[in-house]
């Protein structure tokens, strides 16, 4: 949490070994949307991806397929790290399930780690944002910290600051700041 707290301008979470979002910052929110704490695998980025088409809809439409496999390659690492784990093993029936895309790539047998890799994110806010995600380990929990900071040589640092400010604040025609918070539809990292 000490760490978090220290990143207030980068937007960080913590993910837990299946890839549900345990913690977000405010940062976090802003670029990807609410994710922890939401019932059920909705919170669960794998799900989100597979599940929600909005949710790629920040992402390049030709990196969707490599971060699709990455992301399956990272869950069938986790099942395979827990053995029978009840909540992994449902997470995975319910993707077989719904949606076809995440059979497929789960039929491969690719084993991997999500690593740090490059993204680039059109957000509706902020526009093009070159960004890179990093991913720290804790060995004890196998809870993850993910990092998106700015790709040196663009402009993604002056547009996460614009973020930043912006934050998930919401406005009226009129300029006016709305009550009801960000527009609905989480986006996943």
């Amino acid at each position: 949490m000490h760490v978090l707290d220290a990143l207030k301008d980068t937007p960080a979470q913590i993910v837990d070994d299946f890839g549900t979002v345990v913690i977000q910052i405010p940062m976090a929110m802003a670029l990807l949307g609410p994710l922890a704490g939401l019932p059920g695998c909705e919170g669960n980025g794998a799900w989100a991806w597979f599940t929600r088409p909005e949710v790629r809809g920040i992402y390049l439409e030709e990196d969707h397929e490599v971060l699709g496999r990455v992301i399956v390659a990272d869950l069938r690492a986790a099942v395979y790290r827990h053995g029978h784990h009840a909540a992994g093993q449902a997470l995975v029936d319910e993707l077989l399930k719904r949606s076809p895309e995440f059979a497929a790539m789960w039929e491969l047998g690719e084993v991997a780690l999500v690593r740090s890799t490059r993204k680039t994110l059109l957000h509706p806010r902020a526009g093009r944002l070159d960004l890179q995600c990093d991913v720290v380990l804790s060995p004890n929990t196998g809870n993850r910290l993910f990092l998106h900071r700015p790709q040196p040589g663009t402009d993604a640092a002056e547009r996460l600051a614009f973020l930043h400010v912006v934050g998930n604040e919401t406005f009226t025609a009129d300029g006016a700041r709305s009550p009801y918070g960000p527009p609905e539809g989480p986006l996943v990292s």
